[in-house]
């Protein structure tokens, strides 16, 4: 993995996610061409405090000077606060790339995503890299609070159209009374997914949903070096 570096990132465009205003996504010029992984994240330094944001755009074979971010809007958020209000074009420093939640072909041919919430972010990459790597399977579970958090649909049935490598679901905590879709928690609904003990999980969420999907995993014989996490505190 590449060592990580400090640069400068400049904000270049900023959009909506969600029709509900939860969610919002940046995009980033950087000060210099960088190298990662599917699924790392990079650190957003703002007086002197480090927050953390995955690197939703999968990686190119090249270093690439352009990275895009999902950001949570949080009330008095240091980060999300500056990502959502400053003008464009403004710059900040950056440190990249971290994390270890990323593919593991070498090992496995079946992988399991399993997010809640913007830990979506960390996933998406993911499962755009290994859906085109041929004889790996993917599926996504995503877990959200309502049908207004909805977004990347589009996105989530591209790749299940041209990809029939993948495969994915959505479950919703407070469903809205016409949702069509799966209902409850992401801990609900593991049963229902096709896994073994080859298989690789790949989790990113709260802390809560992270113990309780590994300890669910763990009843069912999946060894602890197979399940992959990321949580921030942002």
């Amino acid at each position: 993995m590449q060592k990580p570096i400090h640069t400068l990132a400049t904000i270049t465009a900023r959009r909506d996610a969600d029709s509900g205003g939860r969610y919002f996504e940046v995009e980033l010029t950087l000060g210099e061409p960088v190298r990662y992984l599917p699924g790392q994240y990079l650190n957003i330094v703002l007086d002197g405090q480090r927050r953390s944001y995955s690197i939703t755009n999968a990686p190119t074979e090249e270093p690439t000077g352009h990275v895009e971010l999902l950001v949570e809007r949080l009330p008095g958020g240091l980060a999300s606060t500056f990502l959502d209000s400053s003008p464009l074009g403004i710059t900040m420093e950056v440190i990249l790339p971290f994390g270890r939640l990323v593919p593991q072909v070498e090992h496995s041919t079946r992988h399991i995503l399993i997010g809640t919430g913007s830990g979506i972010a960390s996933l998406k990459p993911i499962a755009d890299s290994l859906t085109r790597i041929s004889g790996q399977s993917v599926a996504l579970l995503w877990g959200l609070r309502h049908q207004s958090n909805l977004f990347w649909q589009d996105w989530l049935q591209h790749l299940s159209r041209n990809y029939t490598n993948f495969s994915y679901a959505i479950t919703l905590s407070q469903p809205e009374a016409d949702w069509q879709g799966l209902r409850g928690r992401v801990t609900d609904h593991l049963s229902a997914l096709s896994f073994d003990e080859q298989s690789y999980f790949y989790l990113c969420g709260r802390k809560a949903m992270l113990d309780d999907v590994r300890a669910a995993l763990k009843e069912r014989g999946i060894p602890p070096s197979h399940i992959l996490t990321e949580q921030f505190h942002v």
